[in-house]
């Protein structure tokens, strides 16, 4: 293999990799996990406001439960109390304390039904949030895991790249590396060119006669007089 084939493969190698090293760092999936994770957060944050609600709402089903059984209890002590029939007052107080008792069992009992329905519905809403979180949950692990398949591909043809890369590399004289590295630093990997005529293929600007002379009597490549870019005299295998 000719030093000027080692230079358009060294190339072209440079720029797969350069491709897959940008393809492996914007993955769509990789983006769209990062959303999904973000929606996840939000659903989470959700879910904890509506685990207070369903709380207030038990709450205040038990208050009521309570609140009737401490008027029951006081209905029923009210009425163990002793009191003389003939104590007007005493009959007065005692009636108008089981009255009492009575409008706020009465209270609790209009009130109950719309709590239970509240509490019905706050249980119904974090239920369903619940059920959504473990399904969206179950859709991220197996994206995750779909994301680490894809990049393991292209990671895997990174390594392969490298592995060639660096045989390619290696066979270039010290001299023809360090001129490489440089003119593919400076160039942003496109550095090494073809000649089609008298038309070099990276820079397009045709060259003058002298210039094709030169190139007649270089061996492998030479460098455009007006790019500077590497050209590849010679690239038979």
């Amino acid at each position: 293999m000719s030093l000027g084939s080692d230079l358009i493969k060294l190339q072209e190698t440079d720029l797969e990799l350069a491709k897959l090293g940008k393809q492996l760092g914007s993955l769509p999936i990789i983006d769209e996990l990062a959303k999904k994770r973000a929606a996840l957060t939000k659903l989470r944050a959700e879910a904890t406001r509506l685990l207070a609600v369903r709380k207030d709402a038990q709450i205040a089903v038990d208050d009521l439960d309570e609140g009737e059984r401490a008027c029951h209890e006081a209905v029923a002590a009210a009425q163990a109390r002793p009191v003389d029939p003939s104590d007007y007052r005493a009959m007065r107080d005692l009636e108008e304390e089981l009255s009492n008792l009575a409008k706020r069992l009465e209270r609790i009992e209009f009130d109950r039904p719309e709590a239970r329905e509240a509490l019905a519905a706050a249980e119904e809403r974090e239920r369903k949030l619940v059920d959504y979180i473990k399904r969206f949950e179950a859709a991220i692990v197996e994206d995750t895991r779909a994301a680490r398949d894809q990049a393991s591909a292209i990671q895997t043809e990174i390594d392969e790249l490298s592995l060639r890369r660096s045989h390619l590399f290696g066979r270039l004289p010290e001299d023809v590396q360090g001129l490489y590295e440089r003119s593919s630093k400076r160039f942003k990997g496109l550095c090494v060119e073809r000649i089609q005529g008298n038309v070099p293929t990276v820079c397009r600007t045709a060259l003058q006669p002298a210039s094709m002379d030169a190139l007649r009597h270089a061996t492998d490549y030479a460098e455009c007089p007006y790019c500077h870019r590497i050209i590849v005299v010679n690239e038979q295998e």
